[in-house]
């Protein structure tokens, strides 16, 4: 065998050894390096609706000016998926997103202490992809164990993230853990599709239901166009039981 042949193999054999949670990761900050941001700089929004839901104003005409508006058309867009009429229902609360990604929830939600938790939080900053200037604080780890005393957080935001996540069901349980009594959680997730690489579970909305055993699931919204290529959209509006 040649050299270049050795080296070749080995390289296989290194990326066939490498942890799948590593994998993922480098493919989700691919999508947000060669899918999103490029649209963004070029001038545009993703998702596409962003001014729509900001009343129709004009676009920024800078990169940084677009990234706040996409932010606060996400703020929008979770209340409106929600079916939560009040603009002002995240002020003056502890909020927590789960996997925003960078696109700027927790940066501009009005809320007292708004914080987001994503293993990719350290690699987005790295990567020039996160809002400069932000007074949210982001953490860069799993939702699996949140670093979050309990009960100190008054709304859990969960967009298109659950399936994302090494363990659903410790997420949940986090959720619960960190919720004060009569917090909210609001989920947002596909349900019933096929696994990907950067969506390794298949989840049921009775799954769902099921794992929230402290919750009461005030209602189930369906929308209309999934998050990925496929499975059906699902809201859960849940509060935290006890007093």
């Amino acid at each position: 065998m040649s050299a270049l042949a050795k080296l070749r193999a080995r390289l296989r054999l290194r990326q066939r050894l490498r942890d799948p949670e590593e994998l993922k990761h480098d493919a989700e900050l691919r999508w947000w390096l060669e899918h999103w941001a490029p649209v963004v700089r070029g001038g545009g929004f993703h998702p596409g609706d962003a001014l729509e839901l900001l009343g129709g104003e004009a676009a920024a005409e800078t990169y940084e000016g677009r990234r706040l508006q996409q932010a606060r058309a996400e703020v929008r867009r979770v209340l409106r998926e929600a079916a939560i009429e009040d603009e002002g229902f995240f002020a003056g609360k502890v909020v927590l997103d789960i996997g925003p990604g960078p696109l700027g929830f927790p940066d501009a939600c009005p809320a007292r202490v708004s914080i987001g938790i994503d293993p990719l939080a350290e690699r987005y900053r790295q990567a020039g992809l996160m809002i400069e200037g932000s007074d949210a604080v982001y953490l860069s780890g799993g939702a699996e164990r949140i670093p979050l005393v309990s009960g100190s957080v008054d709304v859990v935001v969960a967009r298109n993230s659950l399936d994302h996540v090494d363990d659903p069901s410790a997420v949940l349980r986090e959720v619960q853990r960190v919720l004060r009594p009569g917090g909210t959680l609001i989920l947002n997730l596909d349900v019933g599709h096929a696994p990907t690489a950067t969506e390794p579970h298949t989840l049921t909305a009775a799954a769902v239901r099921d794992a929230l055993a402290g919750m009461t699931v005030e209602r189930q919204l369906d929308l209309e166009r999934a998050h990925g290529e496929e499975g059906h959209p699902v809201v859960l509006v849940a509060t935290r039981r006890g007093g």
